[in-house]
């Protein structure tokens, strides 16, 4: 019944192309992986446009994820982006295994959210392309100092995932167990994220692209591009506009986009 979610990656070279990579041979090494990541985050939106269009729960079968992702040149959100990439590593050559994730605010919610950890030559990293904010740009290894502005420390019987904020002090981001979880781990997870009344996902538009130079991202009808040299903050004017900005800014094909008007949002 589950076994589709332990499928291998149908084909690493077409998932390559996807990021920007084609014909490269990636080596399992600590500069090939940030290598990834960053093609990876730069290439791949965040978009969970499937929770708000229809309020549908994404599969986490690596076939449907492979066909959305990298033959329909659509994005995904945490579950699909990592397990997706997790089983891409895998099939170049990694140890890598995802971990279930807690979102830190001022207290501890219950996990909503998976990343994924590599281990090289016995050291682990901490890897994430699939969260909707800031991120590393890169793995952060286990060593307690901090790469990409992020570190991975111990927090009791857990690890946190801290960054290093503007006035150099530290925000604790993540904690989890750093125990492999299954596929099947992640799908009431999944549920719970994208499908149960009252998800985030269901009632606002999310879909965020690092940039080399800085971020695009669609929050409701709020459409915001800030690089070196550009700064837009401007509201989605309709669904023709929405259609616009998803293929000129974030790859999306025309034919992917959501049905659901764009006038069902907050404002801006």
């Amino acid at each position: 019944m589950y076994e589709e979610l332990y499928a291998p990656l149908p084909d690493a070279e077409a998932y390559l192309e996807r990021i920007g990579l084609a014909g490269e041979t990636p080596d399992p090494t600590s500069e090939w992986l940030d290598k990834l990541i960053h093609a990876q985050l730069t290439h791949i939106p965040f978009d969970a446009m499937e929770c708000w269009d229809k309020g549908d729960t994404p599969s986490l079968a690596i076939e449907d994820l492979f066909n959305k992702i990298i033959k329909r040149r659509r994005g995904g959100y945490c579950f699909e982006l990592n397990s997706l990439f997790c089983s891409f590593l895998r099939a170049v050559g990694y140890e890598a295994y995802v971990v279930v994730i807690h979102l830190l605010r001022d207290f501890t919610p219950p996990p909503a959210h998976c990343a994924v950890i590599c281990v090289i030559d016995g050291i682990k990293y901490f890897c994430d392309v699939g969260y909707g904010g800031p991120v590393p740009d890169g793995a952060v290894r286990y060593d307690g100092e901090y790469h990409h502005g992020y570190r991975v420390v111990p927090d009791g019987d857990f690890c946190c995932l801290e960054r290093r904020t503007d006035d150099g002090g530290t925000q604790r981001v993540m904690l989890y167990n750093d125990a492999s979880a299954l596929p099947v781990d992640l799908i009431p997870l999944n549920y719970y994220v994208s499908g149960r009344p009252g998800s985030g996902f269901r009632s606002i538009l999310n879909v965020n692209l690092r940039l080399d130079d800085g971020n695009v991202w669609i929050s409701g009808r709020k459409f915001c591009l800030h690089t070196e040299t550009e700064h837009i903050d401007r509201e989605i004017r309709d669904s023709e506009d929405l259609r616009s900005i998803l293929v000129q800014y974030f790859g999306i094909p025309e034919e992917e986009s959501p049905t659901r008007s764009i006038d069902d949002q907050p404002g801006f």
